[in-house]
């Protein structure tokens, strides 16, 4: 069997579709062809033939060679189909019609393909000019290298800013679960407050007080410098209230004896090995009820111990409202007082701390005396320690370090002396304060302190937990109040990485300090309100094609610019060189 060859093929068909086109052929002729082409070919080619006609006389101009390719495939495929459809007609050699037709159809799509080809390069963005008809001139080298240090120095701040996190800030209400606390941390140091009776209160506008808090307080005796003078201690808290005698005793006519001053305070001292002496203060009510027992005690510890043949031990008492600054030299801030002297000091050395002895026992008649002949035994002997006897402060100053859990309600911290047992001269109150410390919160560890730094708003500064790090407060009159309110932000930093475990609550505030003069017993109060309002700051995640789409920009821009630049300056320099010509000419 004879194969269609293409190019014949295209050929004949391409006079034919002339000739039927011109209409120069007539009916005749055109049928001669046909029966030419049909001895030539078999059944199977001529199904081909028929298809590539019929494609060809649907072209409404005469084709190229593209269209050519693109009639002869589709004949073939139409041709293929055709002896699918009649392959029992086609007799003996319908295999080698139909192996025709494959080989036929790869001819067909090579060709084919060979025209995409030229058409997709009509359609190139980028058309090269040859070397030869390229112009390269010194200004357009200076424009390329100053386009090319742009380009890098725009990418390199572009990838800079890529690099560097962003983080986005929304303002929401306040999402703390209920009746969750907050962790108020804080170290301040009062000069002139013992220890004995520095107390803090916490009070908040729902209501609730509670007194003299201990358990989560520490207490250090500090000098007037603020320096450790002394062993951290956490005070008990809970004190046995002393006993008093009843008021209408039998002794109540007795006269009572004169106190001591500064005059005879050593002489008294020196004279005795032990002495004990009540400092008081005539208007206070605990000094009065105290009073009658301790003068018969006096009476009665003379009597027992004479003066003529045993002056182990002595009773005295010393008006502090006369005797101020002796009072003061011992230390006293709270009224009555019961020191415990021993050879014309009250120093004593315990666990090789330096510390005074106070009585802390019922102060009844009975318990005085039985306190007396207890002490007598010691004379003038190493010291014992004695279960009324309690370390007394041996400094003016107290620092008190620690915290308190509160609900995130406003509130209040009160600083003040209390004592159920003692009062105390607001005029001798001095509530003069330095703040070492007060934030509120946990302190951030590391990891989370370079979250915070990196996704702040505005930065970190110095004092970002504790605006009142370091400030120092004084009383410049008696009864000064000093009082700091607080305004409490609370802000949440979400990381982008981590989840939950590595968000972080820091609480930010401001502080405002004020200290005016109070009717009351003067305190240093720091009273805070929490904003019901939440600052969130997550991390944004910087997408890739959003730096590569700047990229892009970057270096087409500095192109364009840079082209039209180097174009304009062409143009003038050609212009120039031409005016340049005609006045020569």
């Amino acid at each position: 069997m004879e194969f269609v060859h293409f190019g014949c093929l295209q050929h004949w068909l391409e006079v034919t579709l002339k000739q039927l086109a011109s209409g120069s052929s007539s009916s005749s002729s055109n049928k001669e062809v046909l029966d030419a082409i049909r001895q030539r070919f078999d059944s199977a080619t001529m199904v081909q033939v028929y298809w590539y006609t019929a494609l060809m006389a649907l072209t409404p101009q005469p084709p190229n060679a593209d269209a050519f390719a693109g009639m002869a495939l589709g004949a073939t495929i139409g041709g293929m189909m055709a002896q699918l459809v009649f392959l029992p007609m086609l007799g003996s050699g319908k295999l080698s019609a139909l192996s025709h037709s494959c080989r036929l159809l790869l001819r067909c799509l090579k060709s084919s393909k060979m025209g995409v080809k030229s058409r997709m390069k009509s359609i190139d963005f980028y058309k090269k000019l040859p070397t030869d008809l390229t112009e390269s001139t010194l200004t357009g080298s200076f424009i390329s290298i100053i386009a090319a240090t742009l380009m890098g120095l725009l990418l390199v701040l572009e990838l800079a800013s890529f690099m560097r996190v962003q983080s986005a800030m929304q303002l929401v209400v306040d999402s703390s679960p209920q009746n969750e606390l907050l962790k108020i941390t804080f170290n301040i140091s009062f000069p002139a407050l013992s220890c004995e009776f520095a107390t803090l209160d916490v009070s908040d506008a729902l209501g609730k007080k509670r007194m003299n808090l201990t358990k989560t307080i520490r207490k250090t005796p500090v000098d007037i410098n603020l320096e450790s003078a002394g062993t951290t201690y956490v005070d008990p808290g809970i004190k046995q209230q002393p006993k008093y005698d009843e008021e209408d005793k039998w002794w109540d006519h007795l006269d009572l004896t004169q106190p001591i001053n500064h005059n005879d305070f050593q002489t008294t001292l020196t004279h005795y090995p032990i002495v004990v002496i009540n400092f008081y203060a005539p208007w206070c009510h605990w000094c009065q009820r105290l009073e009658p027992a301790w003068e018969a005690a006096t009476k009665e510890i003379h009597e027992k111990y004479p003066e003529s043949t045993d002056r182990r031990i002595r009773f005295a008492k010393i008006d502090c409202t006369a005797e101020v600054d002796l009072c003061r030299s011992n230390f006293i801030t709270a009224f009555p007082s019961i020191r415990v002297f021993r050879r014309a000091h009250d120093d004593i050395y315990i666990n090789g701390q330096h510390e005074h002895e106070a009585y802390t026992g019922d102060r009844t008649k009975d318990a005085l005396v039985a306190f007396a002949d207890t002490l007598v035994p010691s004379a003038g002997q190493p010291y014992l320690k004695h279960g009324d006897l309690a370390a007394a402060p041996k400094t003016s100053g107290c620092n008190l370090a620690g915290f308190v859990l509160v609900k995130k309600v406003p509130g209040t911290l009160h600083f003040t002396p209390r004592s159920e047992h003692h009062s105390f001269d607001h005029n001798w109150m001095n509530m003069s304060h330095t703040v070492n410390s007060f934030y509120f919160g946990a302190m951030p560890s590391p990891t989370k302190y370079h979250a915070l730094k990196k996704l702040h708003p505005l930065g970190l500064n110095s004092d970002w937990l504790d605006k009142l790090k370091g400030q120092k407060f004084f009383s410049t009159s008696p009864q000064h109040t000093h009082e700091h309110y607080m305004q409490v932000v609370r802000t949440t930093i979400q990381p982008l990485h981590g989840g939950k475990a590595s968000s972080y609550d820091a609480y930010e505030y401001n502080a405002h300090s004020h200290t005016y003069i109070s009717d009351h017993q003067p305190t240093a109060k720091f009273s805070y309100d929490l904003a019901a309002m939440q600052v969130v700051v997550r991390e944004q995640p910087r997408p890739w094609y959003k730096f590569l789409t700047t990229t892009c920009a970057v270096i087409g821009g500095v192109f364009t610019v840079a082209g039209i630049l180097d174009s304009m300056l062409y143009a003038g320099i050609n212009m120039r060189k031409k005016l340049e010509l005609g006045k020569q000419g």
